[in-house]
């Protein structure tokens, strides 16, 4: 990846970056707005897709799946260094990498969204209800944009990493077998 390249695509991660922090804070905003909560919960929800997909409202003060977790506000901070130090690693080992690129831009802007609503209100408001209908998933963990962002990225750099280890593996196969 040349020069112009590397930075046209820090550009256009950028521009991701902000529409995925600003559709964050835009959704959770909005069902805050729209759906006011009586106690932990908002029992009112928004069918979606059928019974399976719907919007309901909940705060949440842990971690994934509203684990307590102690100084949360000091580990999310720790995370954050975490994840920027871990997208450092990476790309100075594999700079040619443009899928490492977009993968850690989801995965900081899902961090990032969450951190921003923990620090200004002290929890996550939560609001994607997936319910398949059977155990573990009905309901499954309530969430949001933010979280998605944060599982596609992490899903899409393991899928590409274990792609690129796999064809690596090949390679070196075929050249062994080349040259015996």
């Amino acid at each position: 990846m040349n020069k112009r390249q590397k930075i046209f695509l820090l550009i256009i991660c950028l521009i991701f970056f902000v529409g995925l922090v600003g559709l964050d804070i835009w959704s959770k905003n909005w069902i805050r707005e729209k759906m006011p909560m009586a106690d932990y919960y908002s029992w009112q929800d928004i069918k979606v897709a059928g019974d399976w997909l719907s919007f309901t409202h909940a705060e949440n003060t842990g971690v994934a799946f509203s684990m307590p977790i102690p100084f949360l506000k000091y580990i999310s901070i720790f995370a954050l260094v975490f994840i920027l130090y871990f997208f450092y690693r990476i790309i100075k080992e594999n700079p040619k990498s443009w899928i490492n690129y977009i993968a850690f831009t989801i995965i900081f802007a899902g961090a990032i969204g969450n951190f921003i609503d923990r620090f200004t209100r002290g929890q996550v408001t939560d609001f994607i209800m997936v319910d398949f209908g059977f155990w573990p998933f009905n309901p499954f963990a309530i969430f949001n944009v933010a979280d998605s962002c944060i599982t596609v990225g992490v899903g899409l750099y393991l899928i590409f990493t274990i792609a690129e280890d796999i064809k690596m593996k090949r390679s070196k196969r075929k050249t062994n077998t080349n040259a015996d």
